[in-house]
């Protein structure tokens, strides 16, 4: 069994994530995510796009911000594969995160969401994680067999 950063950091007593738009892997692998919010000010829709900006390595963030974890506490759980998908909030209100766990609650993936505020509402469709906030505003959608085509949407 690997021991990375990032496994050290969620087996802690406080589950911790880099608290940053990313999806952080239990080998300490990174990918930043690019989420942007539109606004059309002609018939007041918001939009968001994400996409995947660039592979690092937690080291590699470490190395220029030490302090870039960020406590994650879950708020709703849903059974896949033999483990689980976990969702909740950072310690910001404006925070949430998803995370993967295998059968023994080692971390498969976690992703963590700057500003869709805490997750509330788990549930996993065929291939698709669907992910709801708790303001029952934005919902995020997750390929489960390709994790960096992630969708958001607001709802309403």
């Amino acid at each position: 069994m690997m021991n990375s950063l990032i496994m050290e950091h969620w087996s802690a007593e406080q589950q911790e994530l880099p608290g940053v738009n990313c999806i952080a892997f239990a080998d300490g692998t990174v990918i930043i995510l690019d989420i942007r919010t539109y606004f059309d000010p002609n018939n007041n829709e918001r939009t968001m796009s994400v996409s995947p900006l660039c592979d690092t390595t937690i080291e590699s963030m470490v190395k220029y911000n030490p302090d870039c974890w960020t406590m994650v506490d879950a708020w709703t759980s849903a059974d896949y594969q033999g483990g689980k998908i976990i969702g909740g909030d950072g310690q910001m209100g404006n925070e949430g995160f998803i995370a993967f766990t295998d059968a023994e609650d080692h971390l498969v993936w976690g992703i963590f969401l700057e500003n869709t505020n805490p997750i509330k509402k788990l549930s996993v469709s065929g291939n698709a994680l669907i992910a709801i906030n708790e303001h029952d505003e934005l919902c995020v959608e997750i390929n489960l067999e390709n994790i960096v085509d992630i969708r958001m949407n607001y709802l309403g």
